[in-house]
């Protein structure tokens, strides 16, 4: 009985243990499936952390270098907009605060312009600015190149080449500094301003808002301060004259000296002609013609200023354009302003005679050496 419990004991505990043998087993596999890195090896982690490494650092090497454009196009970009702050910051000391309302309010400006001013301007005061001041106007694009390259190499000391619309742009938006950026500044906004508003919008605003002396800003004021009267009946001679006064208004006035502003008229007209705006017998009919200047100038306020331009009356009594009757002050005139005066009158003539003479001649190489010698002729007019 002894020796039959024994192996039923036997069996007891080899069942008990093959059970938490097979326990065991399957709490092994479970582990294994919970953990998957049990089935390899320390070497093989570690061989697989380094393929890891390896990877990374390889497709860093080939994200650098596989692109070399990628640095490039980096730079360029963060140059370009260094150099556009840099830009920023440099043009904005060549230009007046507010640029955005400036432009806005000139654009509105030159369109009010043409529409009141333009309208009653005479075509005589149109052509005489345009031919004194920039003559080829209507055929650039806001810049010449034929007065840059002329201002460069005649190297004058007193600036030159700049068009109408450079000179708008110049009083409307920049600063009062020679520069060399300044000009460049001055060129790119007279390109932008030619593709944004008309010919005669920019001539308007031209003429609207540059200074006539004395004070005075705007052709219709200029208008009614040196002659009286608008500027729908100026006559040749008057536009010539007014004109003249754009480039020194107080220099050429003819309150303050009535031989220099009788000179530049002259000089205008003879532009005119040479440029095809005018007739060689109007020319020389207006630089004879009598100027009545408005009484209550500036430098004349008890009368009226009368240049009797190669007439021998130096007083009579005279109409002004408004039917109002008035009497000239007897101004004696001395005998130098009176000899320049006559200066101008003769060289006129002998001006007027030439391109007469020119006009007959068929040959075309000696047409063009007479008309050079009567541009280059040494005379009152010419300085």
């Amino acid at each position: 009985m002894t020796s039959l419990a024994i192996p039923t004991q036997w069996a007891v505990m080899a069942e008990h243990n093959n059970q938490t043998l097979t326990m065991n087993v399957h709490s092994v596999r479970d582990f294994k499936k919970i953990n998957p890195l049990i089935h390899f090896p320390k070497i093989s982690l570690y061989n697989h952390h380094s393929h890891f490494q390896l990877c990374f650092s390889q497709s860093s090497y080939n994200s650098t270098h596989q692109n070399p454009h990628s640095f490039v196009t980096k730079g360029f970009i963060l140059t370009i907009f260094s150099f556009a702050l840099l830009s920023l910051r440099i043009i904005s000391t060549v230009l007046l605060p507010e640029f955005p309302q400036r432009w806005s309010r000139l654009i509105a400006f030159s369109k009010q312009a043409e529409s009141e001013v333009m309208s009653s301007c005479p075509q005589h005061l149109i052509r005489a600015v345009v031919a004194y001041e920039d003559r080829r106007f209507f055929r650039h694009f806001g810049i010449d190149p034929v007065g840059i390259a002329r201002a460069v190499l005649s190297l004058s000391s007193r600036g030159g080449g700049s068009t109408i619309t450079q000179q708008l742009v110049k009083i409307s938006f920049l600063k009062n500094e020679r520069t060399f950026l300044r000009k460049i500044v001055e060129m790119i906004l007279a390109l932008a301003l030619e593709g944004t508003i008309s010919k005669m919008e920019i001539l308007s605003a031209y003429l609207c808002k540059i200074y006539w002396g004395h004070g005075i800003c705007g052709i219709q004021s200029a208008s009614k301060l040196y002659f009286g009267k608008h500027i729908s009946l100026l006559s040749l001679g008057e536009c010539a004259m007014l004109a003249a006064m754009i480039p020194a208004p107080e220099l050429r006035s003819p309150f303050r000296d009535s031989s220099r502003g009788k000179t530049f008229q002259a000089r205008v007209l003879k532009r005119m002609v040479e440029f095809g705006f005018l007739d060689v017998e109007m020319a020389s009919i207006a630089v004879k013609q009598h100027l009545r200047f408005n009484s209550g100038s500036p430098d004349h306020p008890d009368g009226s200023l009368v240049i009797s331009s190669f007439s021998k009356e130096h007083s009579s009594t005279n109409t002004n354009c408004d039917g109002d009757l008035f009497s000239t002050i007897k101004r004696v005139w001395d005998w130098e302003t009176e000899s320049k005066i006559w200066e101008v009158k003769e060289d006129m003539d002998r001006w007027a005679t030439g391109v007469k003479r020119l006009g007959s001649i068929d040959d075309s190489k000696f047409k063009s050496k007479l008309l050079f010698i009567i541009r280059r002729k040494r005379s009152p007019i010419d300085f």
